[in-house]
């Protein structure tokens, strides 16, 4: 008996597996074939083309900042306003103990210069071409404002000095040609230096003077002449760092008290200083003996 229902269960899973594989055969001949992609036409879908729409460009105007209710501070956009609190809560854009108030520096450069040597070189007229110490020299006295005449080995008690010296170089340069180069050496009786002179360039003093002023107090004239100098003003103290005669500028540390920080500054020329005056040079012409050249 077993066995017959052994049998009959194989013969049922057997036609179940016959009408599976052929179920799955019948489905598979139906499957549509894929069409190539590469067999689509553009004009079966035409792109429609989309007008690109124009920018227009307006100028905007800002408006001007309203007034705060109550407190009278404006303010525009990125700035932002400095705002305390008063001991009532409210706020408020004025510093109402006047510890926060903006205090300007102060003081600007004015001026930055040299004072020329006491005693310049004018020119000099030669009495012997094979001697040029015997040539007569022409100097001028800044101070006294006035042309003196001199021969090696004088004395001018007046201007304070002595003349040691005077030399004649006939110079000749493949750009500039043949020149002449003249140097006078005197002896400064105030100093008792020995000072060289250049027939055609300017001595200064070694000092610079830095002339510092001040927009708020027009009365401020100060005249300093080394770095570490300090001065004072309405406006606070002050010392002079630096001084960049080449570059016309100095660098002032304004210092610090209770109310604020120490503050420096690199000040440079804010207005022109007057172009010095070159005395004309002499046009007497007279001399102690004939004048065999005149070089000015």
């Amino acid at each position: 008996m077993n066995k017959i229902y052994d049998k009959l269960l194989l013969a049922i899973a057997v036609l179940a597996l016959l009408a599976g594989v052929g179920l799955y055969v019948t489905k598979s001949g139906a499957v549509p074939q894929a069409k190539p992609q590469g067999s689509a036409q553009a004009a079966d879908n035409p792109y429609a083309n989309v007008p690109v729409p124009e920018s227009s460009s307006a100028d905007v105007s800002w408006p001007e900042a309203p007034k705060q209710a109550g407190s009278g501070w404006i303010y525009d956009v990125f700035t932002p306003p400095k705002i305390y609190l008063l001991p009532d809560g409210t706020f408020t854009a004025e510093d109402p103990t006047g510890r926060f108030k903006e205090v300007p520096f102060g003081v600007y450069l004015a001026d930055i210069k040299q004072e020329p040597y006491r005693i310049q070189i004018e020119g000099y007229i030669e009495e012997d071409l094979s001697d040029a110490s015997k040539s007569l020299i022409l100097l001028y006295d800044e101070e006294n404002q006035k042309s003196i005449r001199a021969r090696v080995g004088g004395v001018v008690s007046a201007a304070e000095f002595k003349v040691l010296d005077f030399q004649i170089k006939r110079i000749s340069d493949p750009k500039e040609g043949i020149y002449k180069e003249a140097t006078a050496k005197i002896l400064d009786q105030r100093t008792n230096e020995e000072v060289v002179l250049k027939h055609g360039e300017r001595l200064y003093d070694d000092d610079v003077i830095v002339v510092i002023r001040s927009k708020q107090d027009t009365t401020v004239d100060i005249e300093l002449t080394q770095a570490g100098a300090t001065f004072e003003t309405d406006l606070g103290q002050y010392v002079l760092k630096e001084i960049k005669l080449e570059e016309s500028a100095v660098t002032v540390e304004k210092l610090g008290n209770e109310d604020r920080e120490a503050e420096t500054r690199r000040l440079t020329l804010q207005s022109s200083a007057p172009a010095a005056v070159t005395p004309e040079p002499s046009t007497d012409t007279s001399s102690e003996s004939d004048a065999l050249e005149f070089n000015f």
